[in-house]
C-alpha cells in the first residue's frame, strides 16, 4: 500500500507544474503567505483554487510535513548518508459512522419541500448534484421545513424557497463574513453553523464546493 501511494505521490508531483502553473515550492510559499491556522481552511482555499478534494488534501499534508512530500524522500547531498527507509504508520481503524436518522411520521417528502423552491427548483438541483459529487456518500432526509444532509453526521441542510436557495452548513467557528451569515432556518440543529443564501447558478462553483467538502470533514470529525 505504501509502494502505491509512493508512486500515486510521484505521478501527482512530476505534473503539478504542468497541471496547475506551479511547482511543489511555488504552492508551498503560497499556503505559507495565507497564514492558515486550520487544515480544513488551507483545503478550501486550495479547492477554490481548482485542486478536486483529494489532491488539495495531498497538498496540504505535504505542506504540514514542512514542504516535504509525505512518501517521497529527496535524494542525499554529496556525503550524505542515504536516509533510514520510512515505515508508514499503521492506519487507524475506521471510524463508524452513525446512521442517518429516519424521517418522522409527519415530515413532509422530499418532493414536498423541493416543489417550494417553484422557480428557483433548477438552481436547487444543481446544489444538490454539487453536494452528490462533493460527498459520494450523502443521504437526503426530509425533516420539517427543510432537507437534511447527512454523511455520517449532519453536515447540510437546504430550505427551498420560492424567493431563495438557503443552505446551512457545519463550519464549526469559522468568522463569518458577508457570504457565510448567521443560520435562518427554523428547527436547525445547534451544529449547522453557517447559512449561505443562493440566487444565482454562478454560485454554486468551487468555492462553493469547498466549503461544503469542509463542512463534510467538520461534522465527522466531532
Amino acid at each position: 500500500m505504501a509502494h502505491d501511494e509512493a508512486e500515486e505521490e510521484r505521478a501527482f508531483l512530476a505534473d503539478l507544474q504542468a497541471r496547475s502553473g506551479r511547482d511543489l515550492a511555488t504552492w508551498m510559499r503560497a499556503i505559507s503567505e495565507q497564514g492558515f491556522t486550520d487544515k480544513n481552511q488551507t483545503i478550501d482555499w486550495l479547492r477554490a483554487q481548482g485542486f478536486p478534494f483529494a489532491r488539495a488534501s495531498w497538498l496540504e499534508r505535504i505542506h504540514s510535513n514542512g514542504g516535504r512530500p509525505i512518501y517521497l524522500e529527496a535524494p542525499p547531498q554529496p556525503g550524505e548518508a542515504p536516509p533510514e527507509p520510512r515505515v508508514a504508520p499503521p492506519a487507524p481503524p475506521p471510524k463508524q459512522k452513525r446512521p442517518a436518522p429516519q424521517a418522522a411520521a409527519d415530515a413532509p417528502s422530499l418532493e414536498t419541500l423541493i416543489a417550494a423552491a417553484k422557480g428557483y427548483r433548477p438552481l436547487y438541483q444543481m446544489l444538490e448534484a454539487m453536494i452528490r459529487q462533493t460527498v459520494p456518500e450523502v443521504v437526503l432526509t426530509p425533516a420539517a421545513g427543510y432537507i437534511s444532509f447527512w454523511s455520517g453526521a449532519e453536515f447540510a441542510i437546504v430550505q427551498p424557497t420560492g424567493t431563495e436557495i438557503r443552505l446551512g452548513l457545519a463550519l464549526g467557528d469559522r468568522p463569518r463574513d458577508a457570504n457565510l451569515g448567521a443560520v435562518r432556518i427554523k428547527g436547525a440543529a445547534p451544529g449547522i453553523t453557517h447559512m449561505i443564501t443562493l440566487k444565482d447558478a454562478r454560485q454554486v462553483n468551487a468555492e462553493l464546493s469547498g466549503l461544503i467538502a469542509a463542512a463534510a470533514a467538520h461534522a465527522t470529525a466531532g
